[in-house]
């Protein structure tokens, strides 16, 4: 411990005298960690378990069920399916369904003043959706298993909504008239599952009218939150669900597992449409981006550590002359150019976190195959940014920097002979 802390007074006092060299060495790292860590900051967010997207690490989505047939089309996953064969599971933690409204035929909702209106998102789910997604109520609570089952028209909405209807119990949506049971903290639209202005019970009388469909053929999307410990005997049971449904379906076989994707995997498929890349070479993009923003920096911080060094060959010399180890003075170098990586990498952390709240508008969007987030300034929460992945991360990186950047020229240098290195000229 004792010389931990010499090794750190050693460090401040050089970093005192050698302000210009601290400057941009610090500067250097900085910009290196900013963007390693905006790229980090964005796909923590898309990946880590963000309230109200809690079950991340254990969801997996199954929005239709592949056929078995060589024209590669896919079967919807019906209301009686998802009831008989789906909820029923043992497995799971977590099981749920929504419907989805296509985005071109969003409904409209009456505004306070009862004359305008606007379009809002509206997801259509069931009593399960407030165990999987856990949104944080304001006011009230979610509707019931008796409203789902009775067919009431009742919904949960947003704070964002409920402002807008000047904190009414009810609206009007679609012509309807539905009672607002619970007022729900906005969430960001950067939970894309569990982004939505209103929650409504897909049962709801006449909700489905203006798509002259019945609500009960209207396709449901399945949800799965899944222990880890789980998984063997979830996807076991998975294929006892499928081959279930084939016994009854003899004419319309079906391969769950073809279409049945993690959260994880969603993102990842993603990434590799972002990039246009559907072989696997995603793989290439991501160590050209190592490449760009760790090594070039290193290199750049390692001929100014070779340079330092070359001056300081005088000073290892004579301290080496009266009985210094070898690995004593790299051990000093390393930890000076430790403190300085961290504290450009804590400054580094502060302007990742800076530009992404200042660019969230689009720099999200960017990064994103959800097209919702080209017009949307997206709520940034703490635990969004301020998570333990992100600094063990930032921590690593600075690690793998200062390594990269101190030790080798150190090392070189720190193997030359006494006597020349002190005929070197300071």
């Amino acid at each position: 411990m004792s010389k931990i802390v010499m090794y750190l007074r050693q460090a401040l006092a050089t970093m005192r005298e050698e302000k210009l060299y601290s400057a941009m060495y610090v500067a250097g790292t900085a910009l290196a960690i900013a963007f390693t860590m905006i790229i980090a900051e964005i796909y923590y967010v898309k990946v880590a378990d963000i309230a109200p997207e809690v079950n991340r690490s254990k969801t997996y989505y199954l929005p239709f069920m592949g056929k078995n047939s060589d024209d590669g089309t896919v079967g919807i996953i019906s209301q009686e399916v998802f009831r008989d064969l789906f909820q029923k599971m043992q497995t799971p933690e977590s099981v749920t369904g929504v419907v989805n409204i296509w985005a071109s035929a969003l409904p409209y909702m009456k505004l306070a003043d009862g004359i305008h209106d606007c379009a809002v998102k509206v997801r259509m789910t069931e009593p399960g959706y407030f165990d999987f997604y856990r949104y944080r109520f304001i006011e009230g609570s979610p509707f019931t298993q008796d409203d789902f089952d009775s067919r009431r028209r009742v919904c949960v909405v947003t704070e964002e909504v409920s402002r807008k209807l000047k904190g009414s119990d009810s609206l009007i949506l679609d012509n309807r008239p539905y009672r607002i049971c619970g007022v729900v903290e906005t969430p960001s639209a950067l939970t894309e599952q569990a982004s939505t202005d209103i929650i409504v019970p897909w049962t709801a009388e006449g909700l489905f009218a203006r798509y002259h469909v019945r609500y009960e053929d209207m396709a449901v999307d399945v949800f799965f939150a899944v222990k880890a410990s789980r998984r063997k005997a979830f996807m076991q049971e998975l294929r006892e669900v499928q081959a279930r449904y084939n016994a009854m379906h003899p004419s319309d076989s079906v391969d769950i597992f073809s279409e049945l994707k993690s959260h994880y995997a969603t993102v990842w498929r993603d990434l590799n449409f972002l990039f246009d890349v559907y072989d696997g070479s995603i793989w290439w993009y991501v160590a050209a981006a190592i490449l760009l923003l760790l090594f070039v920096p290193a290199l750049n911080l390692s001929s100014m550590v070779a340079s330092r060094m070359e001056r300081r060959l005088p000073e290892m010399a004579v301290r080496k002359a009266f009985g210094a180890k070898r690995r004593t003075l790299l051990a000093q170098v390393i930890m000076e150019n430790l403190v300085l990586t961290l504290v450009g990498g804590l400054v580094g952390l502060c302007l990742a976190w800076a530009a992404l709240y200042g660019w969230r508008d689009w720099v999200f969007y960017a990064f994103s195959e959800d097209s919702t987030l080209m017009d949307a300034v997206p709520v940034l929460k703490g635990e969004m940014l301020f998570g333990p992945a992100v600094f063990g991360i930032a921590l690593l990186v600075c690690c793998v920097l200062n390594v990269l950047a101190a030790t080798v020229p150190a090392w070189l240098s720190l193997r030359k002979p006494i006597v020349e290195s002190m005929m070197i000229k300071k």
